[in-house]
């Protein structure tokens, strides 16, 4: 088994020189932005101008993460966004499933309920059997 944090758009060319076939679990990504009335002051590494652009890469990730023959499980960072006034270390982005308040993100919580219902037969066909039209 190999762990690692694979932040970008899409673990689907995850390689490693010389790695051996081992299952691979991807310990840690997400996505971000930046919205006004949500309380954030910036996006993190791998953001999006809104709530549906995080929901599409959020989906195209996981599609990415289930089309990879070696990855057998993907864990998303954080869910609820980090404090306003930052964690010990300064950072306060927007990451999560919830905001501070617990307020779900609609957009991700659908997109993760779509993803759920047809990841199984997405990573047997390459494709989703219903219409998917996350992010809008």
């Amino acid at each position: 088994m190999l762990s690692a944090n694979i932040y970008g758009h899409t673990p689907a060319n995850f390689r490693i020189e010389g790695m051996p076939d081992l299952p691979v679990l991807i310990g840690e990504f997400q996505f971000s932005t930046s919205l006004p009335g949500r309380g954030r002051f910036a996006p993190n590494i791998v953001a999006g101008s809104n709530e549906n652009d995080r929901a599409t890469a959020y989906l195209r990730y996981l599609q990415g993460a289930l089309l990879h023959p070696n990855i057998v499980g993907t864990h998303w960072f954080q869910f609820r966004d980090q404090p306003l006034t930052g964690r010990s270390d300064g950072e306060g982005f927007q990451t999560g499933f919830v905001d501070i308040a617990d307020t779900p993100y609609h957009e991700m919580t659908k997109t993760s309920r779509e993803i759920g219902e047809n990841m199984y037969r997405y990573r047997m066909n390459g494709k989703y059997s219903n219409d998917m039209k996350s992010g809008k």
